[in-house]
């Protein structure tokens, strides 16, 4: 794993989803000037985190590229109009796509010392990636509703990393106290169901030993 790419997973997944408001949200599949204010954030976005020691025009310049792809990525969505591209595959694709552009810009990166630990980047990442990516996958697979920002439930997937920097041994209490009894408090306004529960589990065994 190249030593910058989680930066560029963190840079993606803050432009991607924190700051997705829901405006943009709900518009960027219908505006192209909202999808082209959401690339712009995303470019930002990944400017924040990668800045550091040899940081240069260079650098910014495959910025601007991995931003132009995560825009035409972007557009494939704007453009299909089928309810395809509302599912959950889809979605996974969309991901993956862009994913790949991550992996693709950080090996032209590896010359790059960002300020912020890599420790931290990758255990941000993993944090913003259990709370959002994952609440929408289950979305998409368990709800024809439509999606509503979950804080409670992003709070619980979020601490999972944590818990797992500090001993991995530390994430079988974790998992064994989200059982009780594989939550779903809808007074409260969340759910932490088994597809919830499982992947969380597995995305944060998984994304942590991967990238630390």
């Amino acid at each position: 794993m190249s030593l910058i790419f989680p930066y560029l997973f963190l840079g993606h997944l803050f432009g991607d989803y924190v700051l997705q408001i829901s405006y943009i949200a709900a518009n960027k599949s219908k505006n192209l000037k909202v999808l082209g204010l959401h690339t712009v954030l995303v470019f930002f976005s990944q400017v924040l985190f990668i800045v550091g020691k040899n940081f240069s025009i260079k650098s910014l310049t495959m910025i601007g590229l991995l931003s132009g792809i995560h825009f035409l990525i972007d557009l494939l969505k704007f453009l299909c109009k089928k309810k395809f591209c509302n599912t959950w595959y889809y979605y996974l694709f969309d991901q993956s796509l862009h994913v790949l552009s991550l992996l693709f810009i950080s090996s032209q990166l590896t010359y790059l010392k960002p300020f912020l630990p890599r420790t931290l980047a990758v255990l941000l990442s993993v944090m913003i990636f259990n709370g959002y990516f994952v609440s929408i996958l289950v979305h998409l697979i368990t709800s024809s509703g439509k999606y509503q920002r979950d804080y409670i439930g992003y709070a619980l997937r979020m601490i999972a990393p944590i818990v797992y920097l500090l001993n991995p041994l530390f994430l079988i209490i974790y998992a064994l106290f989200c059982l009780i009894p594989v939550f779903k408090f809808n007074k409260r306004g969340f759910k932490f169901n088994i597809l919830n529960y499982i992947t969380t589990i597995v995305s944060t065994i998984i994304l942590m030993e991967v990238m630390l």
